[in-house]
Order: C-alpha cells, then structure tokens, then sequence
C-alpha cells in the first residue's frame, strides 16, 4: 500500500508549540524593552514576517538573553525558516533557563522528525508526553504518531493516537492520525470514521482531511462521496503542490 503523509510536517510544528501561536503576555510594556521587543517579534511571527520577527527577537534577547518567550519564538522562526541548527541551539538555551518549558521538548521532536532522527525525537516527545505538568499532553502523543507514521511503525503510531485521545477527545489531529495509522493497517472502515469524527470536529474543513477521507472513500468504492470532498479540499486548499495532488486524485476517479 502506498503510504501518504499529508501535511504531516507542516502539522506537527503547529503541534509543538501548543497550537501554532507563541504565547504572548498580556498588559502594558516599555517600549524598547527586552519584553516589548519580543512582543513585537511575536506579532511579526504570528503575521508571517519572519525577518522581522528574528530582528525584534534577537534585539530582545540582547537585552535579556534568559527571556524565554522570545527564545522559544526564535525557534520557532528557525524552524519555519528550515534552519534547524540554529533551531536546536536556541530550543537548547531555552531549556537551559526554563528546563520545565516542555514546548520546546516537542519542538525539538519536530526537529528531530524532519531530519530523520527517530530515536532524539521520541525522546524529546516522550518527555513531554510523561510530564505531569504538561498542560497539552495531546500535542505530544499526536507528535509521536506522526513520527511513527513516518517511519512506518502504524501499530505504535495507533496506539499513541489512542493514548492522546484518552487526554482530549476534542483534538481534531488525533483523529485524522489515527484514521492514517489504521488505513495503512488495512482497516479502511475505521480509518474512514476517524477521519470523519476529525472533519466533524472543525469549523472550516481542513483539506489534508477530506484529502485522507476521499482516498479512503475511492478505496471503500464510493466514488461520488469522494469526488464531492475532493472538489471541497480544492476550494479550501492554499499550497500548490497540495491543490496538484487534489487534481491528479480527480483525474484519476473521473477515469481520465
């Protein structure tokens, strides 16, 4: 069987850090503080302006090199910049100051998984899955899923899913990994009501989903179920390689 990992990378750095946005503090700042400049560089993070966002994060940690919100931003950026050197240093201060700071543990598993490094990585997530002072342990097992799926172990990657689920049952991801890790153990009709449970789930349909949910359909026979989400996955998607992927899918139920 043909594995596929939609978005899997690109989902499991959202996942590291709690939901994709660095947490910012509330309340009024000095301009030209450490604080405030890290503040700002978050904004230019969350807005995608990642030049920005380094410039106003290093100018930040000039001034504190112990300040943790702008450590773990800075990482973050190096992460979506592919620089995963400097990624890992600065994830590394980080833990250096906050050693309890366990987004950072999962970031670096994200890291690791990118890399090919299964080993680092599931002992970066399994820290953060185990700590009981994790807040959003769900993140870090569906992080293990996806290293597992990556590495094509889909009996532990079902079980991690599984283990995360048992944390929140509302965690959209848990599902769609799930629906993964049981499609490539043959086991379409589950996979099939995973994926729908994680599409029931979310306000704006996600396209790697329906993507997942249609191949599963193709598959179960149903063509026109298929065709209809795929054609719903093309108006939601946003990447190029994602929306080719959509329309060669299409191509090929429609028999051309």
């Amino acid at each position: 069987m043909k594995k596929i990992y939609f978005c899997l990378l690109i989902m499991v750095a959202f996942l590291a850090c709690g939901g994709g946005k660095p947490r910012t503090a509330p309340g009024q700042m000095q301009p030209g503080s450490a604080e405030y400049l890290a503040n700002e560089g978050v904004r230019h993070l969350n807005d995608g302006k990642l030049d920005l966002a380094e410039k106003s994060l290093l100018a930040a940690l000039q001034k504190n090199p112990r300040l943790v919100p702008a450590l773990n931003a800075l990482g973050l950026v190096y992460v979506y910049r592919r620089e995963f050197v400097k990624a890992i240093d600065t994830l590394n201060r980080l833990l250096q100051v906050s050693p309890q700071f366990y987004d950072a543990y999962n970031l670096l598993g994200t890291i690791y998984t990118e890399q090919g490094k299964y080993e680092l990585a599931k002992d970066k997530f399994l820290v953060a899955a185990n700590a009981e002072e994790y807040l959003t342990p769900e993140n870090a097992f569906a992080n293990l899923a996806v290293l597992e799926i990556k590495f094509e172990k889909f009996d532990a990657a079902l079980r991690y899913a599984e283990k995360g689920l048992l944390m929140n049952r509302r965690f959209a991801p848990l599902y769609n990994l799930k629906g993964l890790a049981l499609e490539n153990l043959n086991k379409l009709n589950e996979a099939l009501e995973n994926y729908d449970k994680a599409l029931a789930m979310i306000t704006i349909p996600d396209p790697g989903y329906l993507i997942n949910s249609a191949r599963v359909l193709a598959k179960l026979g149903d063509k026109k179920k298929a065709l209809d989400n795929l054609e719903l996955a093309l108006g939601k998607a946003r990447d190029a390689a994602q929306k080719a992927e959509i329309n060669k899918m299409i191509k090929m139920l429609e028999g051309g």
